[in-house]
């Protein structure tokens, strides 16, 4: 087996902000395994730093300095050393991906039919809608975005909140956003910006709202779960635990002792197997699962799917995987999900992750990492 790592720098479409950051490019890390018979599979990683503490460059390293000890194994082999080692959550997403893609190229299997359990009994569903996130933008601009995805056919619109210029722009982006989309159901995302006073300030300054908006995600920081289990008691929406939630233990603790209602699963903050972990312990507790993701391209957005389609929709309620749509990864990439409207489908007969580079190495690589 050989692991070939890059650096894997994608332009976004229109630059992203959130209250945590801006992103003009996606610096992501790109894995390619190869197999003795000449198959390949790939796994993504999309370090954000304020969620795992990770870099590009430090997933690059971390995957660099074991991939020797790795391809002496199977791909197989290879996941239970990742499930036993100490490694960051960056570098086990793109590995784990990576291995599980080739397995199931090597098997003739989609991906989401290796993932799922062997006694599962429930019926596969192959599309799943998803929501838009819009970023942090002006009220007229925002406006804009929100009427073009409507007349896309997207019902779900996220909206990113918790802005330094305060709760009155955010007021402001949200009704703005409810109006030119006045059918579509809606998802607040704080990123951390926000603490418990001025989120339930924030929430009863748009009441009249509440009977769109579905969930308010993690709108204070993610190391105080007071904060968080403080809000949850003082708004009527369920809050949904995104950056505060990690391992399938905080999961089951943050539902039962009502710190929250849901979790945000994201293959960036835990890998392919933590996350399924994750979701089944959040189901378990009686809690919600929305299925998230960071700037990934259409690798690790189609990976997503695909856990989802195992999971089922009895576990993932909801998805946010719309980072294909937000980065440009059109000449790098071919196959994977197909997209109509807001629903995402993964096609009859895909075997693996069903996509392949199209792009040359020249083109995805980087000597440095894009600052």
């Amino acid at each position: 087996m050989k692991i070939a790592v890059q650096l894997f720098n994608v332009p976004m479409r229109n630059p992203y902000r959130s209250a945590q950051r801006v992103t003009t490019i996606a610096q992501n890390v790109l894995v390619t395994v190869t197999i003795a018979n000449g198959i390949e599979g790939y796994g993504e990683s999309a370090p954000a730093t304020y969620v795992t503490g990770e870099t590009q460059q430090s997933v690059y390293e971390e995957i660099q300095r074991i991939a020797p000890a790795l391809e002496k194994l199977t791909p197989e082999e290879a996941l239970n050393f990742l499930e036993n080692n100490n490694l960051g959550a960056g570098t086990i997403c793109a590995l784990e991906t990576a291995m599980s893609d080739v397995a199931a190229r090597e098997a003739g299997v989609p991906l989401y039919q290796y993932l799922r359990h062997a006694t599962s009994t429930e019926m596969l569903v192959l599309a799943h809608a998803t929501d838009l996130s819009l970023p942090i933008l002006p009220p007229d601009e925002a406006a804009i975005r929100a009427a073009q995805a409507a007349n896309d056919g997207f019902r779900y619109l996220k909206i990113k909140v918790g802005s330094a210029e305060g709760a009155e722009a955010d007021r402001a982006r949200v009704r703005a956003i409810a109006e030119a989309a006045p059918n579509a159901i809606l998802r607040l995302d704080g990123n951390q910006g926000f603490d418990a006073d001025g989120a339930a300030r924030f929430i009863a300054s748009i009441t009249d709202l509440l009977p769109r908006i579905e969930l308010f995600e993690q709108p204070t920081p993610a190391a105080d779960e007071v904060q968080l289990a403080l809000i949850q008691s003082r708004i009527p929406i369920p809050v949904y635990a995104d950056e505060s939630v990690h391992n399938a233990e905080d999961a089951r603790r943050f539902i039962e002792s009502g710190v929250c209602r849901g979790v945000v699963l994201k293959l960036a903050k835990s890998g392919l197997y933590e996350t399924r972990r994750i979701a089944e312990a959040a189901h378990r507790a009686g809690g919600g699962c929305l299925f998230g993701c960071m700037m990934e391209t259409r690798i690790g957005i189609s990976a997503a799917l695909h856990l989802v389609i195992a999971l089922g929709s009895r576990i993932v309620h909801r998805l946010d995987l719309d980072g294909h749509l937000l980065v440009n990864d059109a000449s790098l990439i071919d196959g994977g999900l197909t997209q109509n409207r807001d629903t995402l489908y993964v096609a009859e007969g895909v075997v693996g992750l069903g996509l392949h580079l199209t792009a040359p190495k020249s083109e995805v690589t980087a000597s440095e990492p894009v600052l």
